[in-house]
């Protein structure tokens, strides 16, 4: 995916892309698509670091189901998305919903930071989650 058609995507289109990407085991998309000033680049120091991880460590044991975008909230240079996720995780599905902030870099979306609303934290109807549901969560979850 080029770097010229990445700078057109909205903040929700990323989030997307972001989700084929790890479906498809394109680990370098995941690493580039990140903010350089994110918490995963501090984790991930090196791009070929992450690239060993996700082959050696989510290929095999992580599936997407599906991912589908409950709201988006775009500002000028920090944007908000939240998606609904169901994903198989060591042959189990899990479901949860998460807060994701955008930041532009380079004239495109980078994911930055996200918070995750596990399966119990869930309201009854998940799709009705919004950005302000979030807030009654921990700040301390915000990775």
């Amino acid at each position: 995916m080029s770097q010229h058609s990445r700078s057109a995507w909205t903040p929700a289109a990323l989030i997307i892309a972001r989700c084929e990407a790890f479906a498809s085991a394109d680990f370098g998309f995941i690493y580039d698509s990140c903010h350089s000033e994110s918490n995963f680049r501090r984790q991930f120091t090196g791009r070929d670091e992450y690239l060993a991880f996700g082959r050696d460590c989510l290929g095999q044991d992580y599936q997407i189901v599906s991912c589908q975008i409950l709201a988006e909230h775009v500002a000028e240079y920090e944007s908000q998305v939240v998606f609904l996720m169901e994903m198989k995780a060591h042959g189990e599905l899990q479901r949860y919903a998460e807060l994701a902030w955008l930041r532009l870099e380079n004239a495109a979306w980078r994911y930055h930071r996200g918070q995750k609303m596990s399966a119990e934290e869930l309201p009854a109807d998940p799709h009705k989650v919004n950005i302000s549901d979030f807030a009654r969560l921990d700040p301390a979850t915000i990775f």
